[in-house]
């Protein structure tokens, strides 16, 4: 008899209240908040989106929107995102500007024209949210999704889902006293031997 190991189920998708809604009012948010941004398009939405959600979920194990993401070239992007902003702009509650920046850079600004509804929000999914939209404020559409191509982004394949539990991940390598701690338990547990 053979015995199957059990494989834990990784996280696509977290049901929150507002369920797809929650997609929606925070490419309003964020739209709204990143209308001065001297350089704001779906790329850096994507990205903001994607940094808020998992740092969520890394922190606290509940992430903002609870929409499924996945690998994109450009980095993590919700994999509804194009239909929610084509319901957005049909609905005429998003327009799309754009902006040459020279150089063959053209950016496709989201500009909210109704004030999102935030009461299935709390203060803290907002504080991960501004903390996303600060972090990426000042970088380029490119230099965002350079940001974003990291061990998470890395460890999957073009338009294969990207799990809330690559959130762990780090790209920070890591110190001297982390390695340490690490073959100390290591060797505790007869894992490793000698130095």
């Amino acid at each position: 008899m053979r015995v199957q190991a059990h494989r834990p189920r990784l996280t696509t998708k977290v049901s929150l209240p507002g369920e797809q809604d929650r997609l929606r009012q925070m490419v309003l948010y964020i739209s709204l908040r990143c209308e001065t941004a001297v350089r704001f398009g779906l790329i850096k939405l994507n990205k903001i989106l994607w940094k808020a959600d998992f740092d969520a979920y890394a922190a606290r194990k509940v992430p903002v929107t609870g929409r499924a993401y996945q690998r994109l070239a450009l980095g993590p992007a919700p994999k509804e995102m194009k239909p929610v902003l084509d319901d957005l702009a049909r609905l005429g509650m998003i327009e799309f500007r754009q902006t040459d920046f020279g150089e063959g850079i053209v950016e496709q600004r989201p500009i909210a024209k109704v004030a999102p509804n935030l009461s299935n929000f709390s203060r803290g999914d907002l504080q991960f949210v501004d903390d996303a939209i600060l972090y990426y404020w000042d970088k380029t559409g490119i230099e965002t999704s350079d940001d974003s191509h990291g061990v998470a982004w890395k460890s999957r394949k073009d338009k294969a889902t990207m799990y809330y539990e690559l959130s762990y991940l780090s790209d920070h390598p890591i110190t001297e006293d982390e390695r340490t701690a690490i073959v100390r338990k290591l060797r505790t547990r007869g894992l490793v031997r000698g130095n």
